[in-house]
């Protein structure tokens, strides 16, 4: 058994607690931007990104098959994704999404892999999302991608959907998500577009759930 001298012990203490520390000042908190409708959104910046991070919330009394067999649906996605104009299902829980953007810029598309999780613990369902890029995919996935023309990947776009159930029928539905456009977009344009993108897309899952 190694005995560490008290001095060092003190040391390694304190380097944690800086390291700690650090770590928490390079998120900030979460600023509550929109609390509408039920919808609550939230934004927050990261060290790493002049891009936001958003989390909406909002909840749905439906079933939880019912919420995953319409988001795993790609012909559904323009209906409610926030600027979403096509999406793909790809082999091994990989999937591709085209996002309109206004011209002169270029549209955006991710090639995301999906990891569902079932946490019997919690009574919780997690879908979790990580964009990859294309240089690092898979030879049979990228044989399955549409050409790239005059789109451009987006950098990164990663979060998940979370789903808290209860004793009830409602659930309690989480989104959060990061993205960086890459290309020539500026950060501050991005930014103004982050609420929405939680907010319209939270909004209109909710009506298209309700319709069915």
């Amino acid at each position: 058994m190694i005995i560490l001298k008290p001095s060092l012990l003190t040391l390694l203490i304190l380097f944690s607690a800086v390291h700690n520390l650090k770590a928490e000042e390079s998120v900030s908190a979460w600023d509550l931007v929109k609390n509408e409708k039920g919808i609550k959104v939230y934004t927050r910046t990261l060290a790493h990104s002049d891009y936001k991070e958003f989390k909406g919330i909002m909840t749905l009394e439906t079933k939880l098959d019912t919420l995953l067999k319409f988001i795993n649906n790609a012909e559904h996605c323009p209906a409610w994704q926030y600027k979403c104009l096509k999406m793909l299902i790809l082999s091994n829980g990989y999937l591709y999404k085209l996002s309109d953007l206004p011209w002169p810029l270029s549209d955006r598309y991710t090639v995301m892999r999906s990891q569902g999780h079932f946490d019997q613990k919690h009574n919780s369902y997690t879908l979790s999302l990580k964009n990859i890029p294309r240089n690092q995919l898979p030879q049979h996935i990228l044989q399955q991608l549409p050409a790239e023309l005059d789109t451009i990947q987006m950098r990164s776009s990663d979060g998940y959907w979370h789903f808290q159930l209860s004793h009830t029928a409602a659930i309690r539905i989480t989104h959060q998500m990061h993205g960086d456009p890459a290309g020539s977009l500026p950060a501050n344009l991005a930014n103004l577009g982050v609420t929405n993108a939680a907010y319209i897309t939270l909004s209109k899952l909710r009506e298209q759930i309700l319709a069915q």
